[in-house]
């Protein structure tokens, strides 16, 4: 196939074809062997299509040369890309010259990626600009890796909110000390100068900073201008002691459809960049904050903006996870709910610990005595361990199955995140919750209790019925959905 590929081309028979199933075949390196052989070192048949008439002819003849990875075609296909008059087809040049090296176009590279930062595209322009710049700024700083910047403005007034769902804003409120507190629909909104104590509350999901203006309009144009009029550069000065370029992404929350979300974050963030002459860069990945746009019933935008720049203090101790982990927020809203019948110094023992967080969570908002954690995963009770030491606290994991656990004494709570069905049938995850509620009745004392965070909410109501000792004490919903639940029940006998 690659041999008639390359008769095919030397004789110019069906050339964007002929490219086109080249390129394909050229992800495998066998492939590229072969061609390189017929080759020997003479890539003419290649470099001479670079000045074909035909753009997708010189586009494809690009990327072909690019998976060739022979570095001596580098300076062909960066004087191909000067010479380019098609927008659509200069970004291409670049993907493959990314694919060789090409050390000596740097200085070239960054002196275009300076002049189109401040070019102004007219709306036809404007997409292929965008492509070209992307994969231009991959290139130029790709040995000049940009700043880190990390905060440094502690001391500082800031206005934020507190994102926590619909369901329990005041149990994050009722943690903060000092400021001026409100309670919004889905979070809690707070203007304080103290922000290091608020970023080690547990319970809150993000924290975010507003900016001074509240709404943006509906056309990504004029969204980024208001961006780029708004206090958003002052703000991230401050937050970091620097006035250096800032990488970002654009996040839009809206009932718009995927491609219109994507349409409108792309032209609102190449706007952006345009309008802070570069000082605001946008980027897929290697980003600093996240500008986060939530879209109104009347079409316009609340704009947010969180920032990756702090050392996440508040779950430092959980380095290590599994694909079933609970998200620690969400473990640590389930202890505060529970807060009222926890016991100090309470024995407590969880019976699908995973990698801890239930029992450090548990831990921290009402100090346990003994602690157990069991699983029948080795890499969790792995973790859990490295996670428990972290967290400066004591647990005895036991990597066993449950059901065959036994114990010399009684225990006064068992609190747990139940494992997801997963690929057990329902009748088998009906009877897991079966057996756990009739293991509980051999562990816990009288007036024990016991904690449960599920998604099957329709099975501990079941086992409640069944199992007349157990009282339920409380019931929470813990998302908007209704998918998780927290359940507290006290053994009665």
């Amino acid at each position: 196939m690659i041999k008639q590929q390359y008769e095919d081309l030397k004789w110019k028979r069906d050339l964007r074809n002929t490219l086109i199933a080249l390129k394909q075949e050229l992800k495998e390196e066998n492939a590229r062997q072969e061609l390189c052989s017929l080759l020997k070192g003479d890539y003419r048949v290649l470099t001479d299509l670079l000045k074909d008439s035909e753009p997708k002819v010189r586009k494809n003849a690009a990327l072909v040369l690019g998976r060739l990875k022979q570095d001596e075609n580098a300076v062909f296909l960066y004087k191909a890309y000067e010479a380019e008059t098609q927008l659509f087809v200069k970004s291409d040049y670049l993907k493959a010259l990314a694919e060789l090296d090409y050390t000596a176009c740097i200085p070239e590279l960054k002196q275009r990626l300076k002049e189109l930062e401040q070019y102004q595209p007219g709306l036809d322009e404007e997409k292929h600009i965008r492509e070209e710049l992307s994969v231009l700024r991959k290139l130029a700083d790709q040995n000049d890796s940009h700043k880190k910047h990390k905060f440094q403005g502690y001391d500082n007034t800031w206005e934020v909110i507190l994102s926590t769902g619909k369901k329990y804003q005041q149990v994050t409120a009722e943690q903060i000390k000092g400021g001026e507190v409100k309670i919004l629909n889905s979070g809690v909104r707070l203007l304080t100068s103290h922000i290091r104590p608020v970023l080690m509350i547990p319970t809150y999901r993000e924290l975010l900073f507003l900016l001074n203006v509240r709404t943006l309009s509906g056309n990504p144009q004029e969204a980024a201008e208001g961006l780029a009029a708004s206090n958003l550069l002052e703000l991230l000065q401050k937050a970091h002691r620097s006035e250096d370029d800032f990488y970002f992404r654009l996040e839009l929350k809206s009932p718009k459809s995927l491609k219109q979300r994507s349409t409108f974050a792309k032209r609102c963030a190449f706007a952006l960049e345009q309008k802070t002459g570069g000082k605001l860069k946008n980027s897929a990945s290697d980003y600093e904050l996240e500008i986060r746009l939530l879209e109104n019933r009347e079409g316009q935008f609340l704009p947010l903006v969180k920032l990756y720049t702090f050392e996440e203090q508040r779950f430092s101790y959980r380095k290590h996870v599994v694909a079933s982990s609970i998200r620690p927020e969400q473990a640590a809203l389930a202890a505060s709910l529970a807060k009222p019948v926890l016991k100090e110094g309470a024995q407590i023992l969880d019976p699908f610990c995973g990698v801890g967080t239930m029992l450090i969570e548990r831990d921290r908002i009402c100090p346990a005595g003994m602690m157990y954690g069991i699983d029948l995963f080795g890499e969790a009770i792995a973790k859990a361990r490295e996670n428990t030491r972290l967290a400066g606290r004591e647990v005895y994991y036991i990597n066993r199955d449950f059901f065959e656990f036994t114990h010399k004494y009684l225990f006064d709570e068992i609190i747990t995140n139940m494992p997801d069905r997963g690929r057990k049938s329902k009748e088998e995850h009906d009877r897991l919750y079966g057996m756990l509620f009739e293991k509980a009745e051999e562990l816990l004392k009288k007036t024990g209790k016991m904690i449960i965070y599920c998604n099957e909410r329709n099975f501990v109501k079941k086992q409640l019925r069944l199992h007349r000792n157990f009282k339920l004490c409380q019931e929470y919903s813990m998302d908007e959905k209704d998918n998780y639940y927290l359940f507290i029940m006290e053994q009665t006998s």
